[in-house]
């Protein structure tokens, strides 16, 4: 959540949005609630509707990828992702 502050929450360039892969929409939401997520989350009977798995590239959760608006993807990974964040601009920490 810090790295999210710091380099997300007020860059106008980068969105993020959270997919669940739980089981139950109730497990889904209770997690993202007990987490305080302010980010978009998209629950389990509409992953495949919003087509976000399509650019899903491992199984491993949480997964981190950063993509483009047309779905290029930039960066794969946590520490790869915050750091090309930092480099789009928008947010002067890293």
């Amino acid at each position: 959540m810090e790295k999210y502050n710091e380099v997300i929450a007020e860059n106008p360039n980068v969105e993020m949005i959270h997919v669940s892969l739980d089981s139950s929409e109730d497990a889904a939401e209770g997690w993202a609630v007990s987490n305080q997520f302010p980010w978009l989350t998209v629950l389990p009977k509409d992953v495949d509707r919003s087509k976000l798995k399509d650019y899903m590239t491992r199984n491993a959760v949480p997964h981190y990828s950063l993509r483009t608006a047309d779905g290029e993807e930039l960066a794969n990974g946590s520490s790869a992702i915050f750091r090309k964040i930092g480099e789009l601009g928008g947010s002067e920490s890293q």
